[in-house]
């Protein structure tokens, strides 16, 4: 079609020629001067279009890095733009009376301006978050729903924190020369459930831990996983290891998971931390000694030197993902004794 005989128009897209059927067909029209290519609207720099737009035809125009186009066809552009302007926008509002709106696309300054006028000429509230910034809005409408007993227990159980003990001295209030202490205690006690609606029913809210059986499908997680060195001191060794096989011939699995164990409790004494004699538990994250020579998770070089590492398989879900590097962070500064 591209190579037929005849006259034709195409609309082709990118507009911009970024790449794509536009810039295929632009490779082959371009050298000719009976041809034509209208560019509409605006087009970002570094790109065919713009390039196009700025140069004194003919010229030649860089496709990318390795391709160079001769361009003797008439280049013409158009004022166009599929996004609709700000009257347009106001009187869409307007027809359709929504409770509020929301400003999703633009430059900032503009969609400040308009947000002011929506406010100001039509009454509705507005917004425009930034990229990844969640926007609250309360709603007008309430249902009426049904809970499950698992829910219910869930709510019901209470959440205490206990706060960190503090003296009356602290307040900036010194009633007499010994400060008296208090323990504070709150109740976050917070319910987390999802609400369901089928066919013919009520509303119902259920716990997260029943959604999965009542819509019949598997749970799936994203595990992580990282094999992480910990450096050993360099020193005589009379043991050799045994083929594939990559762990410190001088401290067995026991003497290095209490050692770890002694360290991670007293920087993490906020959480509890679990010691079978095979692995370290902290959460979703597991900790056991990789005996692997060659471990598909392990990222780092070999050992400087002066010391030796041995690594330990360490695997978590998303959820723990801050706790499993802060934990990993610590393990790498560590260095194990031998005795």
């Amino acid at each position: 079609m591209i190579n037929a005989p005849g006259p034709c128009v195409l609309f082709a897209t990118p507009g911009m020629l970024s790449g794509g059927f536009s810039l295929e067909v632009f490779k082959q029209w371009a050298p000719c001067e009976q041809n034509l290519i209208a560019l509409p609207g605006y087009c970002l720099a570094e790109t065919v279009g713009h390039k196009l737009m700025r140069a004194k035809l003919p010229a030649r125009i860089d496709v990318d890095k390795s391709t160079q186009i001769d361009v003797r066809c008439q280049i013409h552009q158009l004022s166009f733009s599929p996004h609709t302007d700000s009257k347009g926008i106001m009187d869409l509002i307007r027809f359709l009376s929504p409770k509020n709106v929301i400003l999703v696309h633009g430059e900032k300054p503009k969609m400040a301006s308009l947000k002011e006028r929506i406010e100001s000429d039509l009454r509705i509230p507005c917004y425009y978050p930034a990229n990844n910034e969640s926007q609250r809005i309360e709603s007008t409408q309430y249902i009426k729903a049904e809970a499950s007993k698992s829910f219910l227990q869930s709510s019901l159980s209470p959440n205490f924190k206990f706060l960190k003990t503090i003296s009356r001295a602290d307040t900036g209030f010194i009633l007499n020369e010994r400060a008296e202490s208090c323990v504070q205690a709150c109740d976050d006690r917070v319910a987390e459930g999802a609400v369901i609606m089928q066919k013919d029913q009520h509303p119902k809210i259920v716990h997260q831990n029943e959604l999965m059986d009542i819509l019949e499908a598997e749970n799936h997680k994203v595990q992580v996983a990282y094999c992480c060195p910990v450096c050993v001191p360099n020193e005589p060794k009379n043991v050799a290891l045994s083929p594939g096989e990559d762990m410190h011939p001088v401290l067995d699995k026991c003497s290095l998971l209490h050692f770890l164990y002694t360290k991670l409790s007293n920087d993490f004494q906020d959480v509890t931390i679990q010691n079978d004699g095979d692995c370290l538990q902290i959460e979703s994250l597991t900790v056991s000694p990789c005996p692997k020579g060659k471990c598909p998770h392990r990222r780092h070089v070999n050992p400087v030197s002066t010391s030796e590492a041995v690594n330990f398989c360490c695997t978590w879900s998303m959820d723990d993902e801050k706790l499993a590097w802060r934990v990993i962070s610590i393990m790498k500064n560590l260095e194990l004794k031998t005795h």
